[in-house]
């Protein structure tokens, strides 16, 4: 036998091979390739509005601080702790932090203690 006829047959033994056993080749995975681009570019052709990000924005919600924040302006006057509580639904630690921060950063008032009112 000569070298050219035997590396023909590994070849034909291997394709063999592979093909009882459900193996792509090379050829097969390549020929997926061509007609997943195929089917991409008519998806893109018939919707190009799909290639565009749509810029609908969905409302976001309030902080916690907007929303705590906004409680004790709607009290001109300044509200007490167990007001805006009932209000938020907020635990007790939660809101402490809370009202220290806008205390802090001067968006409210301490009136007196556990007394609030907005800047």
């Amino acid at each position: 036998m000569e070298p050219a006829e035997l590396s023909n047959n590994w070849e034909i033994l291997i394709k063999m091979f592979l093909h009882s056993l459900d193996i792509p080749t090379k050829e097969d995975i390549a020929n997926l390739h061509r007609r997943l681009d195929k089917l991409e570019q008519m998806i893109y052709q018939n919707h190009p509005a799909s290639k565009q990000k749509s810029k609908i924005r969905t409302p976001r919600k309030k902080s916690a601080s907007a929303i705590t924040l906004d409680i004790i302006g709607n009290h001109p006057e300044g509200t007490n702790f167990k007001t805006i509580k009932a209000a938020t639904g907020f635990d007790d630690k939660k809101l402490r932090n809370i009202i220290f921060r806008l205390d802090k950063i001067k968006k409210i008032q301490r009136v007196s203690r556990g007394i609030y009112k907005k800047v």
